[in-house]
């Protein structure tokens, strides 16, 4: 038998490496020390416990006893961690749960009103504290996926901008993974409930994107049950624009051979069904909570000074300048933005202007969190 690790969120924390199922299938979590960590990562399908034992011998000289790799394998099968027959049964029963039915509103009442007059009340408050928008339509539009009520400004200038723009016939939304997908990007084949009623999915123009891309598209759709950067700006669409349907897209990719395919495939797409480009994500990601270190004044200053460039070299449709901006200091705030820009930069088009910008505090745990609209008019 090959052993093979599933695609799990991995997190290192003081105790170890902390492994959980991504899509919940298994409720179980393992906590495993680096050494652990490392001989579960050779797990990868392409070796027999034996074949691991030698390789480790011959890296670096030292003998893993058997049935210590034997215990590992038992406690990662017994937690589901691993491909078998039958945790893909219980995977592909998952998924086919999931895709039998529009996707839910996962995180109604936790993060905005799930009912119709709940969310008007709700969109109502945040254009309260929004900034004023030009009065002409958008060609395209960044909003956040932070948590909607701690940058309602933001949240409320998107929002705003999209009410004094016709409705598109189709919105492409381009997330971000926060669950380890085993592509550059995936896309979710199904419409999306929301207060104001079904969001539909425009299933044909998904699948001519899944032909252009030399990749699958469709073979997570567990990653977007709980996926906050496509049901956010879901909720959105459908209030602004309630006939439009659309293409949801989440990018995990940070790799620029990657991102250049996805986005000429965009562009391909965009010119037999025009689509109208709304990215959802995020900016700096600061603090104790992210690995700096407490947040301080120092710190708040260097995540506003890189957000601000970042954003006005998006708005200005710099995206080859952005890229670099970022990876030159090795995306050292941790913006996640980056595929997500660079994936739609061969499909924006029009004159940018930042319509808001908000550096959000996490107090609780000495971290902040940078969110942004961006208009293309």
């Amino acid at each position: 038998m090959k052993p093979k690790l599933r695609t799990l969120d991995i997190q290192p924390t003081p105790e170890g490496y902390l492994l959980r199922d991504p899509y919940g299938v298994s409720q179980e979590v393992l906590v495993l020390s680096p050494e652990a960590m490392y001989l579960a990562s050779l797990m990868d399908g392409t070796r027999t416990l034996e074949e691991i034992q030698a390789e480790i011998l011959k890296g670096s000289g030292s003998v893993v006893p058997r049935e210590k790799l034997e215990e590992l394998q038992n406690a990662l099968e017994k937690a589901g961690f691993l491909e078998t027959e039958e945790i893909l049964g219980k995977i592909a029963e998952a998924e086919r749960a999931f895709l039998s039915k529009p996707r839910p509103m996962a995180l109604a009442q936790a993060s905005y009103p799930g009912t119709q007059e709940g969310f008007e009340a709700f969109l109502n408050g945040m254009l309260a504290f929004a900034p004023e928008v030009e009065e002409r339509p958008l060609q395209a539009l960044l909003m956040p996926h932070l948590e909607l009520r701690r940058v309602p400004e933001a949240y409320g200038a998107a929002y705003r901008a999209m009410q004094k723009t016709p409705a598109p016939e189709r919105v492409l939304i381009l997330g971000v993974a926060h669950r380890p997908i085993r592509g550059p990007a995936a896309a979710l084949p199904l419409s999306i409930e929301t207060p104001h009623g079904v969001l539909e999915a425009d299933l044909e123009a998904l699948q001519a994107l899944d032909a252009l891309v030399g990749f699958e598209l469709f073979r997570e759709p567990l990653a977007f049950k709980e996926e906050h950067s496509i049901e956010f700006p879901a909720i959105f669409v459908k209030a602004a624009w309630p006939s439009a349907e659309v293409l949801p897209l989440i990018v995990a990719s940070e790799d620029e051979a990657a991102l250049k395919e996805l986005a000429e495939a965009l562009r391909l797409l965009a010119k037999e069904r025009p689509f109208f480009p709304l990215l959802a994500v995020d900016l700096s990601h600061v603090g104790g909570r992210f690995g700096h270190g407490p947040i301080g004044p120092e710190l708040k200053k260097k995540a506003e000074r890189t957000d601000r460039s970042y954003l006005d070299l998006l708005a200005r449709r710099r995206f080859e300048e952005a890229f670099q901006f970022l990876s030159d200091r090795e995306n050292d705030t941790y913006i996640d933005a980056l595929g997500a820009a660079q994936a739609a930069s061969r499909v924006i088009v029009g004159e940018g202007r930042v319509l808001a910008y908000q550096l959000s505090p996490e107090l609780e745990t000495l971290s902040a969190v940078g969110a942004g609209a961006v208009g293309w008019y």
